[in-house]
């Protein structure tokens, strides 16, 4: 369509096209060389931070707001080189397992993977040729995020989902044709991680190539087992069938599926080039508090690094675990988004799920690949948050704090919208809040209606049968007691308490 634009445009030969002209030759030149070159991912999004407001109502809204010193992805990798505290290591950095056993922060690795990050930011990241199983990627999550930057690279990346629907094949539809590059395929395929039986079937069918269940025959180049359960309210002292089910999602079945994806390469012969496995790590040790066995399963994939060695999977797996740090509005934090903005006050930086899919992705790159050909690889990607002390409580706090400021609020903005009614519309306030509750009170005064001289007409022949100056006449009579009068009296002997009426009617 350019060349057919442009080849018009200079068949003119008008001057006034000539900056028109230009500007599609540039254009067309542009997408030819473009068409030469692989595609690449870049990171073009602004960070963001997180932003609670309180409104004139008491509403809680929770909103992400661009940071005025990271207007690009280019700041953000300058920042996260920074330490939180001064002798500490960098917000994100790569750790090395020394000689003593543990693990401590390596600076030649970590300068290896931020010059990765800046790449991803110039000129950008190629996944042309790689092939991806990814699970656990479902709307808003880290996976998802993964998934989109992986395609815009070119990528071919097969994706699991435990909700296989039309609204769910749309959603990838709608992801592969917004980001999907030149030569990237995407494939959704129904998965349940719970099941032994979908485990060894999603393997067979990603390197199967022939027989009766001809599969993909692919040899992956990645794995990223990101699926999880949410398990939000399950202590020690109530865990249920849901926790256990959270744990063979999280732990179990993640190591039965790296054993499978072992054991076929074993058996296929592919041993030349090892299919990197980015583990979803975390700080959260149990410092949380009432969220199941997440910290177990977590806990229990730190294991990875000694069954590496142990177990005999350098030719077939390499691992990369990834420790990650607070991720806004993701099913498994979004609860906490509200807190978000008091732990950054604290020091320890919040995360989108796509600056944390930018993080992973920058482990993808070939030198970090290498390096974890060699040895697994450790990434701190959790700014600070596992040195953070006291995790649950400042969390309860923070949230606390809000809910009690909303509540106060929503009781002044209702007392004030009363007030307001009262004195000046006697109607809704246009604040709104204040339904219209009609009268309180039905009290009524009741006095006897004199009637008119015509009315008594039917007496008269009873006029003059007696003499009334001597005859005595009550008009009326009264009560007066600790209770009021007989009415007010009666309310209290019947139901033990005055109604909002006879309370009207003492006062009067």
């Amino acid at each position: 369509m350019l060349t057919g634009s442009l080849s018009l445009l200079q068949a003119a030969n008008d001057a006034l096209l000539k900056p028109a002209v230009q500007l599609v030759s540039q254009l067309h030149s542009a997408c030819e060389q473009a068409l030469t070159q692989p595609p690449v991912y870049r990171e073009l999004s602004a960070p963001t931070g997180p932003q609670v407001d309180i409104g004139p109502d008491g509403t809680v809204t929770y909103t992400e707001v661009p940071r005025s010193d990271e207007p690009s992805f280019t700041e953000f990798v300058e920042h996260m080189r920074q330490p939180t505290e001064q002798g500490m290591p960098p917000r994100i950095h790569i750790k090395k397992r020394y000689e003593s056993d543990s693990m401590a922060h390596c600076a030649e690795l970590s300068a290896t993977y931020y010059d990765g990050l800046s790449e991803i930011c110039g000129s950008g990241l190629s996944f042309a040729g790689k092939t991806a199983l990814v699970t656990g990627c479902g709307r808003g999550s880290i996976g998802a995020g993964i998934v989109l930057r992986l395609l815009s690279g070119g990528a071919k990346v097969i994706v699991t989902t435990s909700s296989y629907s039309r609204r769910t094949s749309l959603f990838f539809g709608d992801m592969y044709r917004t980001h999907g590059a030149r030569g990237s395929e995407l494939i959704v395929v129904p998965f349940n991680q719970a099941s032994a039986g979908d485990i060894k079937q999603l393997v067979d069918f990603i390197y199967s190539d022939s027989g009766a269940a001809k599969g993909l025959g692919w040899d992956l180049d990645y794995v990223i087992p990101f699926a999880a359960v949410s398990d939000i309210g399950s202590f020690a002292t109530n865990l249920g069938s849901r926790s256990e089910l959270a744990q063979r999602v999280q732990l179990t079945n993640v190591l039965r599926l790296l054993g499978g994806i072992k054991d076929t390469k074993e058996r296929l012969g592919y041993n030349t080039r090892s299919s990197l496995v980015v583990l979803p790590l975390s700080p959260n040790h149990g410092d949380f508090g009432g969220d199941g066995l997440y910290s177990e399963c977590k806990l229990g994939l730190e294991s990875t690094f000694i069954r590496w060695e142990s177990e005999s999977w350098q030719d077939y797996l390499s691992i990369a675990g990834a420790v990650i740090g607070w991720t806004r509005g993701t099913s498994l934090m979004a609860a906490n988004d509200w807190c978000a903005k008091e732990f950054e006050n604290r020091g320890v930086r919040t995360f989108t799920a796509s600056e944390m899919s930018f993080m992973i992705l920058g482990l993808l790159r070939q030198p970090i690949r290498r390096l974890a050909q060699r040895e697994p690889i450790w990434a701190d990607l959790s700014s600070g948050m596992t040195r953070f002390k006291h995790i649950s409580a400042v969390n309860s706090s923070a949230r606390q704090a809000i809910l009690q400021k909303s509540s106060t609020i929503q009781h002044v903005s209702r007392e004030a919208a009363r007030d307001y009614a009262a004195m000046i519309l006697r109607s809704h306030s246009k604040q709104g809040a204040t339904p219209d509750e009609g009268p309180l009170a039905k009290h009524k005064h009741h006095f006897p209606a004199p009637r008119q001289y015509e009315q008594l007409e039917h007496l008269r022949h009873l006029q003059g049968m007696v003499n009334l100056d001597k005859v005595v006449v009550i008009t009326g009579y009264g009560e007066v007691g600790p209770h009021g009068n007989a009415e007010t009296r009666w309310e209290m002997e019947a139901y033990g308490e005055f109604s909002i009426e006879g309370c009207i009617e003492l006062a009067w």
